[in-house]
């Protein structure tokens, strides 16, 4: 066995340790419940979400567009950019994107699989189903993989807004 490959797995399994450990037992209260990213329901409005994940997390806020922000920030010394979807119409967040630096998508895989349990094969990466939402590996070839975060009813709103 590669002994070098060791501690880039044991940073991919803390990052998504990091990610996954509060992520998919999803917030709840009587009559919803929302997917979770790093400790926080991927609901409100983005300016709530971002101020909530940045009192944890070191993350700055990078560019912007009418619906969405980039974040740069560096998680277990790697770099990772996170960016955070939302509507248009009431700025509500529906969507995280992680795109990974230098972390094995292996590892990543594996640290899925015991958080979530088997997934879906797709075109380009794995999909799960978690309470709440869905989250996506996606392992682009030749690229860094990326991981994907949908509140289930965010996206429903935003897609009757659209």
């Amino acid at each position: 066995m590669n002994v070098s490959l060791f501690p880039q797995l044991r940073t991919a399994v803390l990052f998504v340790g990091l990610l996954l450990s509060p992520l998919a037992l999803a917030a709840q209260d009587s009559t919803q419940v929302h997917l979770e990213f790093m400790g926080h329901p991927i609901c409100g409005t983005i300016t709530q979400f971002a101020d909530a994940v940045r009192q944890r997390y070191p993350l700055q806020r990078r560019v912007g567009g009418d619906n969405y922000y980039i974040f740069r920030g560096t998680v277990f010394g790697h770099i990772h950019y996170l960016k955070a979807e939302y509507s248009r119409k009431n700025r509500t967040v529906f969507k995280i994107t992680v795109e990974t630096k230098n972390i094995d998508e292996n590892a990543l895989l594996d640290s899925l699989v015991t958080h979530f349990g088997t997934p879906a094969e797709t075109g380009n990466g794995y999909a799960w189903s978690p309470p709440g939402g869905a989250v996506y590996l996606i392992t682009p070839q030749g690229y860094d993989p990326m991981l994907v975060f949908i509140d289930r009813q965010g996206a429903a709103a935003y897609k009757e807004e659209r």
